[in-house]
């Protein structure tokens, strides 16, 4: 039997009509992170099966391609585009399963393209589709019935992942845990993960990273550090292994003397920390470990100290939001030693408390899932007509992303891997569609 698995691009509504060219493009523009949800779908499926994952835009799907059942994984940004190869397979009378985020919130609009639904995490039943296809007997959805005990764990079959490698690095993604026991308007985490963070035993984690040939890892938690005896635990055996590492964390991090010593020693030079805010109204609503600015530079420094750099990742739109407290957010920021940031606007993913009260107020503009990036506005703000507040978000792209600031926080991480902090500024400025041909937008 053929298993073919599929990570679609985001496809950009402004560009469609290069997504004609969507094979050609390269994965160097991009940082390369490899799906590795699908490397642990591979992992489960039983070895007399042939596999083959695909991921847009580095690998190319070819639809004449014999196959048996497709596996299609997608969030509410490349949505569409899943949606388009699901129904492109489903013309040529292929078997579809999708799965992933959105599927999972959104799994009646996903059945009209595809014959299968995987509902939350995939491990408790994938093995239970597979023989459900394969003895004509496949269901319209599959739900695990509890979390996923993660010491029963599957690491992925990384010889099928991609392996493009991108402009700057290349990473091996690892997964040590889940869930989120915050409870973000704007985060779909919890919907899918739940509330109660689940770790992965050393005992099997250990082994997988030490497998990995790749010498920087980059684990897709989105806290690392969310059981901070766990992290201590799990960066003294890092140690010995003599990679490096970036990850997600909460900015709390710098409060532990001990774990930001250890993380260091690990081999940890950066975090990807949800900041969201850096004005005082935003400290408030995100309830963050820190109070204001000056705790906020304390800790940025005792990173930097130990060779750790953040990448800060903020949210606009909100209903404190003024003018006023936008410019103060530039100034802020500009002032603040980040390695870089990623200047989002908010997005109601379906399924959120902020996609909830958003509908109430009808302040939703649209629901075309390809709007829903942190480039494009599909909501009216409180305090700004749509206009206003693009206006606002372009000047302070482009002031924060200016290629002299870019250069000054370059210059300040010169004892640290200068052309990778070059690189990710970059990055983020392509990513936060600094002088792109898609103007952030509303939605009429």
């Amino acid at each position: 039997m053929k298993l073919l698995l599929i990570e679609p691009a985001h496809q950009q509504v402004r560009i469609e009509h290069k997504l004609n060219h969507l094979e050609k493009r390269s994965r160097k523009d991009y940082f390369n992170v490899p799906p590795l949800s699908l490397g642990v779908l591979a992992g489960l499926t039983p070895t007399d099966w042939d596999i083959r994952i695909v991921q847009e835009p580095a690998d190319v799907v070819d639809f004449n391609e014999h196959v048996d059942i497709v596996g299609i994984t997608a969030a509410t940004h490349n949505i569409k585009r899943g949606y388009d190869i699901a129904d492109k397979y489903k013309k040529r009378g292929k078997t579809v399963v999708m799965g992933g985020i959105h599927p999972s919130v959104m799994f009646q609009e996903a059945l009209q393209h595809c014959d299968s639904v995987c509902i939350g995490e995939a491990e408790p039943v994938w093995r239970d589709i597979l023989s459900d296809f394969q003895n004509g007997k496949l269901k319209k959805t599959y739900r695990q019935k509890a979390p996923f005990d993660l010491s029963l764990y599957t690491p992925p079959r990384r010889e099928y992942m991609s392996s493009n490698k991108s402009l700057f690095f290349n990473v091996g993604t690892v997964e040590t845990s889940r869930g989120c026991p915050y409870n973000c308007d704007f985060c779909s985490v919890s919907i899918t993960h739940g509330r109660k963070i689940r770790h992965r035993p050393l005992r099997n984690l250990i082994p997988e990273i030490e497998s990995i040939e790749n010498r920087t890892i980059f684990f897709v938690d989105n806290n690392i550090i969310s059981n901070t005896q766990q992290a201590k635990d799990l960066f003294r055996e890092m140690i010995h292994l003599k990679k490096q590492w970036l990850g997600q964390a909460s900015i709390s991090i710098a409060k532990d003397h001990e774990l930001v010593k250890l993380a260091s020693k690990s081999g940890c030079f950066g975090l990807l920390i949800g900041i969201e805010s850096v004005v005082k109204d935003g400290f408030k609503k995100y309830s963050k470990s820190l109070n204001g600015l000056n705790e906020l530079k304390e800790a940025i420094k005792i990173l930097k100290d130990h060779g750790i750099g953040i990448d800060a990742h903020l949210v606009f739109g909100n209903d404190f939001e003024t003018k006023q407290t936008m410019k103060e957010s530039l100034d802020n920021l500009l002032d603040l030693d980040f390695v870089t940031s990623s200047l989002n606007i908010l997005v109601p993913y379906p399924g959120t408390k902020i996609n909830e009260n958003l509908e109430k107020q009808n302040r939703i503009l649209t629901k075309d899932w390809n709007y829903y990036d942190i480039n494009h506005l599909v909501f009216k703000p409180k305090n700004f007509s749509c206009d206003e507040f693009i206006d606002e978000m372009r000047n302070l792209r482009n002031r924060y992303f200016s290629y002299k600031a870019i250069l000054s926080r370059t210059c300040s991480y010169l004892f640290k891997r200068p052309i990778v902090v070059f690189g990710i500024n970059v990055s983020s400025r392509v990513h936060n569609h600094v002088g792109s041909v898609i103007e952030l937008a509303t939605v009429k």
